[in-house]
């Protein structure tokens, strides 16, 4: 795994987004009136995204580098990156408070197919408050790993006990969801998905919030990232 710390790289490429037909009108007779600009039948010219580059981000500081963008519209108060880690010692981590507004990580701009990955450390809720429904999402929109904070077992791994990797490989024809133990073991498979594969380009995210309609937290609940990285297909 390479060395964490500062991005490898966040210079950026266009990519194309292939652009949607208009519908035709479905009865003659009831022909819409054109809008300025429209012309029905037509395909509107392809949009251009701005991709993300490979990245191995690993918090070591308190800022946080520019191509990452932090949600604050709660207060700043729910990120703490350069943080030093409660589980690890002489490791810095991004902490991660929890509250009722949540808090969440997204890419500047967007990425695609390739591999990501998060060696994250989950807090024990299912003592003090096993039904609260706080959960953990991370990956392309659409494709994240959703773990549930009251139940966090995911593939047979306790993922409140300590450092785990959770990963995901998206490729044109499958996307495949991982968890690791270490850096260097073995990846086991959570799920798998080779029909209706997305093909355009997500922005990358992760998301630690309590879904609506659930109990408030009563505890902060640190959670620890110590890197996310992504590597883009060649």
């Amino acid at each position: 795994m390479v060395a964490m710390g500062a991005a490898l790289s966040c210079s950026s490429g266009k990519y194309p987004l292939p652009a949607e037909p208009k519908p035709a009108p479905k009865d003659p007779e009831e022909e819409p009136v054109e809008e300025p600009g429209e012309n029905p039948g037509t395909v509107d010219p392809p949009v251009e995204v701005t991709l993300t580059e490979a990245f191995d981000e690993g918090f070591d500081t308190a800022t946080v580098p520019s191509f990452l963008v932090l949600d604050t519209s709660g207060g700043d108060f729910r990120f703490f990156p350069g943080f030093p880690s409660f589980t690890e010692n002489g490791k810095t981590v991004m902490m991660m408070r929890l509250t009722e507004a949540g808090a969440s990580i997204t890419t500047k701009d967007y990425v695609h197919f390739g591999s990501y990955s998060v060696r994250m450390k989950l807090p024990d809720i299912t003592s003090v408050q096993p039904k609260l429904g706080a959960r953990v999402e991370f990956g392309p929109e659409g494709l994240e790993i959703g773990i549930d904070l009251a139940s966090p077992t995911v593939a047979g791994n306790n993922s409140a006990s300590k450092f785990y990797i959770f990963g995901i490989d998206w490729s044109a024809e499958k996307v495949t969801r991982w968890v690791k133990t270490t850096a260097s073991g073995t990846a086991k498979e959570i799920d798998s998905i080779t029909e209706n594969v997305p093909q355009k380009p997500q922005k990358l995210g992760f998301r630690y919030f309590c879904p609506s309609g659930t109990a408030a937290p009563a505890y902060p609940y640190e959670l620890e990232i110590d890197w996310i990285k992504y590597t883009p297909s060649e």
